[in-house]
């Protein structure tokens, strides 16, 4: 893509680095062989960056492949989030760092603990190998999204591979987060391979980098001439998105956002069917996914703007959380988002005012109710 549509669509350019190889992982099978083939692969080092990191079935023998590569003189780094990983073993974590694997704890669960920071968590899903190959999305490290056939719940969720220079600044960034932890210092290495396809590394990081995801978002939505396609986990936009998407179907774009029927979080769905009927009586087209729970986190504007990571639109996200996303400026990339968006519309039905208005009042009240406190969900 030229430099004058990266800047249509990117809202600083000055941020845009280079990748290459990079793959779309769109089912959970896809994610284990190319995290499993990442690790296998692996030399010096792996940095890993998870919300959840599951002591079921996957997690151990993600352990014990850990553990092996660890004996192979390879520098192991885990960040894991209390909160996330809250149903996984202490003994679970000991047993690495018995065999030389390095793991912290992000912010740990104390009785005495504010509510801000109580709130603080980290989101991120990331994965570097060697300084130069990545994987970043929504996948988190558990049974729950792995498919059927190896014994995973089948959970739909998203994520990317890639290698090149971008991967420096992932790493930069997991270096930060690692020291502020209280890990220590260590040397960072230049990617060993470069790449030819424009990106860009949004993240969250408190104050310094509060709401840089949803700023990305919102630019390249407010130049969108053709289309803006999203997938969402958790959906409840704050009032600068929701105009933003109504804005874009007055100029004539198509707007779909697929959304999830069975969720993980049902109050989420209930308390944002108040904001759905809006969007709807402005033309936007929502669709609710009918497989097994969607936990995916993308976008695709115009076929040239590409999000992937594990950034949801609602507060917590926006305010609170580590999160982390990669925007991609490339037609083909484009072009298969827009086909894996338009193959899942085949699974999914369309959300209706006649749908919504026909819910119980009990319903009604209770969403309005749960809405008040979208803050805290």
């Amino acid at each position: 893509m030229d430099a004058y549509r990266i800047k249509k669509y990117c809202l600083n350019p000055d941020s845009i680095l280079m990748a290459g190889d990079i793959k779309l992982l769109s089912t959970g099978d896809l994610f284990l062989s190319e995290m499993q083939a990442m690790i296998e692969h692996t030399e010096k080092s792996l940095l890993i960056e998870f919300y959840e990191i599951a002591d079921d079935d996957f997690g151990i023998k993600l352990k014990e492949l850990l553990i092996n590569k660890a004996r192979q003189g390879v520098d192991i780094k885990i960040i894991y989030d209390s909160i996330g990983s809250r149903n996984t073993s202490q003994g679970y974590f000991n047993d690495m760092r018995k065999n030389g694997i390095e793991v912290i704890e992000y912010n740990p669960i104390r009785m005495f603990t504010s509510v801000r920071r109580w709130f603080r968590r980290d989101h991120r899903k990331i994965m570097v190998s060697d300084f130069t190959y990545s994987i970043l999305g929504g996948f988190n490290l558990s049974l729950d999204y792995l498919p059927y056939f190896i014994g995973g719940r089948n959970w739909k969720d998203f994520g990317v591979r890639f290698s090149g220079d971008v991967v420096s600044m992932i790493t930069r960034i997991f270096r930060d987060n690692w020291i502020s932890i209280g890990g220590s210092d260590f040397e960072l290495l230049p990617a060993s391979v470069s790449g030819d396809i424009p990106v860009s590394i949004v993240w969250e990081h408190g104050i310094k980098n509060i709401h840089s995801i949803r700023r990305s978002y919102k630019y390249a939505m407010d130049n969108a001439k053709d289309s803006i396609y999203i997938t969402n986990a958790y959906f409840l936009p704050d009032g600068l998105i929701y105009r933003c998407l109504k804005r874009a179907v007055i100029r004539g774009v198509d707007v779909k956002i697929i959304l999830p029927f069975k969720t993980d979080h049902p109050y989420v769905r209930i308390a944002s069917m108040s904001i759905l009927k809006l969007l709807i009586k402005h033309g936007v087209k929502i669709y609710e996914w009918q497989g097994e729970v969607l936990h995916a986190k993308t976008a695709v504007v115009d076929g040239v703007w590409v999000s992937i990571g594990s950034h949801n639109f609602d507060h917590i996200s926006m305010h609170h959380n580590l999160e982390m996303n990669i925007n991609i400026f490339d037609e083909n990339i484009g072009a298969d988002m827009k086909r894996l968006f338009e193959n899942d519309l085949n699974n999914s039905k369309e959300l209706t005012l006649s749908y919504i208005n026909k819910l119980p009042l009990s319903t009604k009240i209770f969403s309005q109710f749960i809405y008040l406190f979208r803050n805290f969900i």
